[in-house]
């Protein structure tokens, strides 16, 4: 095949390839599965479509949000799982360890949503705040530590 004819077919596959990309899922390992659905359920709607066992523990897959998110229980691992505790640092600490850092939802009612939150007794990390201009936010953790942030653009 000619270089010409390469890049001929690479054009063609460009738009099934990369350029087709789209988010299928989010995923996250959890200390306890029955705990993390309920909050999940519990404090942001989300509904378990499907728990099943994988052969590293078990796994729950919610809806909600627009999106689908994965819960990992690595209970069936022979290793103990490891909590990093910088990545669990509270802001602006959190910026300095390399990764992932909130799970991030917008809503069109902050203050609203905030109230709701904070009558659920979800630990609310700030409320409200500010983050650049147009861009105001909560932050919350959920049972396990991990920071989820709540947008409202104004």
């Amino acid at each position: 095949m000619s270089t010409s004819d390469g890049q001929s077919l690479l054009q063609e596959r460009s738009s099934a390839g990369v350029a087709s990309l789209t988010l299928h899922n989010l995923a996250t390992t959890v200390s306890d599965l029955d705990t993390a659905v309920a909050w999940y359920e519990d404090m942001l709607g989300f509904v378990c479509e499907v728990r099943m066992p994988i052969p590293e523990g078990e796994v729950a897959i919610l809806q909600g949000a627009g999106v689908q998110f994965e819960l990992l229980a690595p209970s069936s691992m022979a290793e103990t799982p490891l909590r990093f505790a910088a990545l669990f640092a509270d802001p602006p600490n959190h910026l300095l360890p390399i990764g992932n850092k909130f799970l991030v939802f917008q809503v069109d009612d902050l203050a609203i949503a905030s109230a709701e939150l904070a009558a659920r007794s979800v630990e609310i990390v700030w409320r409200e705040k500010e983050l650049a201009p147009g861009w105001v936010a909560t932050a919350i953790r959920d049972f396990d530590g991990n920071l989820i942030n709540i947008f409202q653009r104004h």
